[in-house]
């Protein structure tokens, strides 16, 4: 990764806009994507100051490994009391104007530097970072791509060993056990394992419920391998499923495959989920289809650009999405297919390989 160059982007975007340094606080991984991105710093608490005068500040539990991990930049320690620390560094750097991250800087960390260096302002910035984070170079890709791999085959190893009789914890569980023993590095969020009438809630957390004979399984799962997530979502059954599950499922999947098919570059995001979404309204469901078409992977599992009705983004080559159109009946089932894709200067590639074609009855 080029590191280098990412914070010289970054640091001629500050300065465009009259900037004299930006600064990246994280603190207990409250920024650590963007952090990372910049540094490759894996850590859960670090800053770094992107200037005329670059410099990366940890404290004693990460300074042997930020050597390890940070390449390019000076290193300093901070003393515990590391905010008055990094203060008492931005005034010395003779800094005015410093810009800093909008998104996830908290109000206390931004107040406490604007007391104690009374002769610097502070100017929130949004999306600098995470707008760089948006296009993925060939590398990030092929991480992202390889998380995705990784994530399939779970899937198919958990399907395998599906059967009524199983708590959905338990099946969520083991899944990631498995990834973390064939390579993940963990997983790019909590598991979902829905199964029934769970399955309608989009955001469902597993829990007591056994999988009983009849039942839709939703699985809304990735893995994360070198930091960069992965997002798939399959439905199977255990056992008939009943002709409604059946019709529902082709409803969904022809909207998938639409959104998949609109995704290009030069491409509103907006106009990709209307292509999928007028599926699923022709087919007298789109009351049941909330949620927006996909969203941004990366270092993240939900970043930047957005697929979705209220999108204001433009799909451009190296952007990695999800297309998840879904249908949901309360108190019955759900379904969701997701897929995850990379745009390219003339077309998509698409990341997911788990089958899809056609309801999967177990």
């Amino acid at each position: 990764m080029d590191y280098a160059a990412r914070r010289e982007e970054l640091w001629r975007r500050a300065r465009e806009r009259g900037l004299d340094a930006f600064l990246v606080i994280n603190v207990e991984h409250s920024d650590g994507a963007n952090l990372r991105y910049l540094t490759g710093f894996s850590g859960s608490t670090g800053g770094l100051i992107v200037g005329a005068q670059p410099l990366f500040v940890t404290d004693s539990r990460y300074t042997e490994q930020a050597g390890h991990e940070v390449v390019g930049l000076p290193i300093e320690e901070t003393t515990p009391r590391w905010l008055p620390w990094l203060a008492d560094k931005l005034g010395a750097l003779g800094v005015k104007r410093v810009g800093i991250g909008a998104h996830r800087t908290s109000v206390y960390v931004f107040q406490e530097l604007a007391r104690l260096a009374p002769g610097i302002e502070f100017v929130p910035q949004a999306g600098m970072v995470e707008d760089l984070r948006r296009v993925k170079s060939g590398e990030e890709i092929e991480r992202i791509a390889a998380a995705a791999r990784l994530t399939d085959e779970g899937l198919r190893w958990i399907v395998d060993r599906l059967a009524p009789g199983l708590r959905e914890r338990d099946v969520a569980l083991d899944l990631e056990v498995w990834y973390r023993r064939n390579g993940a590095h963990g997983v790019a969020f909590d598991l979902i394992v829905a199964s029934g009438p769970g399955s309608a809630m989009p955001h469902y957390r597993p829990g007591e419920r056994t999988i009983e004979r009849g039942d839709l399984v939703l699985f809304d799962i990735g893995a994360r391998v070198d930091g960069y997530c992965a997002d798939l979502t399959r439905v199977v059954a255990v056992g008939e499923p009943g002709r409604d599950a059946r019709d529902i499922y082709r409803i969904v999947l022809e909207a998938n495959r639409t959104g998949l098919a609109a995704v290009r570059a030069g491409v509103a995001g907006k106009d990709v989920d209307l292509a999928a979404r007028d599926v699923i309204v022709r087919a007298g469901h789109g009351d049941r289809f909330g949620h927006g078409l996909g969203h941004g992977v990366g270092l993240e599992v939900h970043e930047g650009p957005g697929v979705g009705p209220a999108s204001e983004d433009v799909l451009a080559p190296g952007n990695v999405v999800t297309i998840e159109p879904g249908i949901y009946l309360p108190g019955r089932f759900g379904i969701r297919i997701e897929d995850l894709v990379a745009v390219t200067a003339d077309g998509v590639r698409v990341l997911s390989s788990f089958p899809k074609d056609e309801l999967l009855v177990l």
